[in-house]
C-alpha cells in the first residue's frame, strides 16, 4: 500500500466568523418561549395543596391466581368518582390458611376493604364489585369530610 501524505493550509481556511441579526420572527419566537416558561412557574408557585401528577393509579400488589383474578376483576369494573382526585389504590394480598388469602385495598395508604378471597371464580367477582362500592364510597366521602373540615364552623379561634 502507498501511503498518501494530505497536508492542509491553514491560510485556506477562513478564521473570521460572521455573524448576523436574528429575524424579529425568531425573537419573537425565544421571547414566547421565554414568556411562557416563566408564567409556567408562577402558575405553579399559585397552586395551593398537594397535587399528584400521576391521579387514580391502581397499583397491583397480588400473588396468587385468586388475587390475580380479583385485581383483574376490580380493575376491569372500576370507575373512579366525578370529584375524586389526589388518590392512588394499591391493592395487595396477604397469603393466609390452606388456599384463602386476604386481600386489601388501601387508599393513600388508609385501608378501606380487607376480606378473605376464596379460590371460587364467581365468589371473587362479586367481592370485586362489593370493594368497588366501598372504595368508591370512601372516595366520594373523602371529598365532603375534607370540604367540612376547611369550613369556617370548625376553626375556632383556639380558646379552651
Amino acid at each position: 500500500m502507498d501511503s498518501v501524505n494530505i497536508e492542509f493550509k491553514y491560510s485556506e481556511i477562513d478564521t473570521t466568523k460572521v455573524t448576523k441579526e436574528a429575524p424579529d420572527s425568531v425573537k419573537k419566537l425565544l421571547e414566547d418561549i421565554v414568556n411562557d416558561e416563566l408564567t409556567k412557574s408562577q402558575v405553579s408557585k399559585k397552586k395551593s395543596g398537594f397535587d399528584l401528577e400521576i391521579d387514580g393509579l391502581v397499583i397491583d400488589d397480588t400473588k396468587t391466581k385468586s388475587g390475580r383474578d380479583f385485581f383483574d376483576f376490580f380493575f376491569r369494573d372500576w370507575e373512579a368518582p366525578a370529584n375524586a382526585k389526589n388518590f392512588i389504590i394499591y391493592v395487595s394480598e396477604k397469603p393466609f390458611r390452606l388456599n384463602s388469602t386476604l386481600i386489601e385495598i388501601q387508599i393513600n395508604e388508609t385501608l378501606v376493604y380487607q376480606s378473605f378471597l376464596q379460590p371460587r371464580l364467581d365468589v371473587i367477582e362479586a367481592m370485586a364489585l362489593e370493594s368497588i362500592g366501598t372504595t368508591q364510597m370512601y372516595l366520594a366521602n373523602y371529598e365532603a369530610l375534607m370540604l367540612e373540615l376547611g369550613g369556617s364552623d370548625v376553626r375556632g379561634t383556639g380558646i379552651y
